[in-house]
């Protein structure tokens, strides 16, 4: 009977070493991702400045962008609205994070103005 307890333990010690190597293992993440907002259709464009991995993608009706399962790193982080680049931010990833790099400001049309200056106030007042 002692022998059967002993197998017994030894087996689920054994199954609890596996697991907790497997638990571990899933902790440490070797990616991480970018996500942020910018204007729809805005094109984006990120660059592992370390290895020149380079990924891009356009941000969505709803403004946002995301890179998943990006290997870890620092990147430079581009968005060009039309022909004008609006954002170039550095970002670094860590293990199973996210990044997200500064928003950038909207256009004046998306703002709801238009895209002439404002008038000069009025001059002696």
């Amino acid at each position: 009977m002692i022998k059967a307890f002993g197998k017994k333990a030894g087996l689920f010690a054994s199954a609890m070493a596996l697991l907790l190597v497997a638990f571990t293992a899933l902790a440490q993440r070797a990616d991480g991702n970018i996500n942020g907002d910018a204007s729809p259709g805005d094109k984006v464009y990120v660059s592992n400045t370390g290895t020149g991995l380079k990924r891009e993608t356009v941000a969505g009706e709803d403004g946002k962008y995301r890179f998943r399962a990006l290997p870890l790193g620092t990147y430079q982080v581009k968005i060009v609205r039309g022909e004008e680049n609006v954002l170039n931010a550095i970002v670094t990833l860590r293990p199973g994070g996210t990044a997200r790099p500064p928003t950038p400001e909207a256009s004046a049309s998306e703002a709801g103005g238009d895209s002439a200056p404002a008038p000069a106030p009025p001059a002696g007042g």
